[in-house]
């Protein structure tokens, strides 16, 4: 009977050892696609990644739910793009890191366009002391070096939150470095001379910093889609388009429709529509940049070989 009692005694205390060598999943929370799918990349199976803007919404002016918020409350950690890309969502990120929670600023890692910070030789638009994203271009997933140095940077925070990263660090970065070279191989087929973009909005800088394109103008003034442009602007972009012989105007899904049809039929251009914060279906970040630098071959290239 005695070795039946101290059985089950020794049983009972076993069992709160087991729960300890099992710990809750680590929870991080993701503000936009493209940075829950190099978090997913880099955490695989070991933590729960929740992210907030999805279904191609625009992060400009996406504004979160009562169940989001409780998600960043609850969160071990927050990755966000920062510089107020998620402008609807300041506040709450602000509140949840003065309440303890780790929040990780991806544009804190990265050199910036249109600041202090601005890689030597960028050609990049000097934000103006009103605008939104003042202290620098948020967009900067659109170079895979600048997710490089996120990736770099987001590791240890990643590590200290209790995410167990493997060989998973070094194989991402390995990959966007031969992405860079995939697009650079890409987009080699564009004529110097056809290298000119006319975007919805000033998405697209980093992009062309880094793949040599040059930016004649956009439908949307400055580094948000919420801004509304001037019949003033409208007419200098006309200007501008006309000037460089522009082919096309490279939409997204801020940019308002109406606005860039009326550009295109007064200049001739051809409306194309890209993602460039939307991954693909069943897609990854790696995916969105590749649809994204094979639109622009399409739009820039093909119709004149067709030609």
């Amino acid at each position: 009977m005695l070795s039946v009692v101290a059985l089950a005694v020794a049983l009972s205390f076993a069992a709160p050892a087991a729960a300890v060598e099992d710990p809750a999943r680590v929870s991080v929370v993701a503000t936009t696609e493209v940075l829950g799918s190099v978090v997913s990349q880099l955490a695989g199976d070991v933590a729960d990644v929740t992210v907030l803007m999805s279904g191609g919404v625009d992060p400009h002016s996406w504004q979160p739910s009562a169940r989001d918020s409780q998600a960043l409350f609850e969160a071990d950690l927050i990755v966000a793009n920062g510089l107020d890309l998620e402008e609807g969502l300041v506040s709450v990120l602000e509140q949840a890191e003065a309440d303890g929670v780790t929040v990780f600023h991806a544009t804190d890692h990265v050199a910036l366009r249109g600041s202090a910070g601005a890689e030597a030789g960028s050609d990049g638009p000097v934000a103006s002391p009103g605008d939104d994203h003042a202290a620098g271009d948020p967009h900067f997933w659109l170079d895979p070096l600048a997710m490089r140095d996120v990736v770099l940077a987001l590791d240890p925070v990643l590590a200290a939150a209790g995410v167990e990263l493997g060989d998973r660090t070094a194989a991402l970065i390995a990959d966007l470095e031969a992405l860079d070279a995939e697009l650079s191989a890409t987009l080699a087929v564009v004529p110097e001379d056809q290298r000119r973009l006319v975007t919805g909005h000033g998405a697209l800088g980093y992009f062309a910093d880094r793949y040599g394109f040059e930016i004649i103008g956009t439908v949307v003034p400055g580094l948000s889609s919420s801004d509304e442009p001037s019949a003033r602007e409208i007419a200098a972009l006309i200007d501008d388009i006309k000037a460089a012989g522009s082919t096309a105007v490279f939409t997204d899904v801020g940019t308002p429709q109406s606005v860039a049809r009326a550009v295109a039929d007064e200049t001739g251009a051809v409306v194309v529509e890209l993602q460039v914060a939307q991954l693909p279906d069943g897609g990854t970040y790696q995916d969105l940049l590749r649809e994204l630098a094979a639109a622009v071959v399409a739009a820039l290239v093909e119709p004149r070989a067709e030609a």
